[in-house]
């Protein structure tokens, strides 16, 4: 059965569609931070990752970033409010979908 895979204002209709669009945010020049229509689609990986909102809890999303991890490769970060990073795997959101979905994102900052 066919499925589209929403995230922000984007549709996807593969899950492969959806991981190129990550990694082009992912991988985009200009800074860290991430923000407008990019900002969105991260958001709503975030929100697809139940253990990552639990981990955040009550508390407010500042920004996304793209950042080095401790591995050698970039990861997709949310900045909280307290300057906390937490970071998360948009291929674990996508490969476990659908059938994931969180009750809420805290609201990042400019998002």
């Amino acid at each position: 059965m066919p499925f589209k895979i929403i995230l922000g204002k984007e549709s996807f209709n593969s899950k492969a569609a959806a991981i190129r669009r990550c990694q082009e945010i992912l991988n985009a020049a200009g800074g860290d931070e991430i923000v407008g229509d990019d900002a969105l689609v991260v958001a709503a990986v975030l929100a697809m990752r139940r253990d990552k909102i639990a981990e955040i809890g009550d508390r407010t999303i500042k920004r996304f970033l793209r950042q080095k991890h401790a591995f050698p490769t970039r990861c997709f970060y949310a900045e909280l409010g307290d300057g906390t990073l937490v970071d998360f795997s948009f291929m674990k959101a996508i490969k476990a979908y659908p059938g994931v979905a969180a009750p809420r994102v805290p609201a990042a900052a400019g998002a």
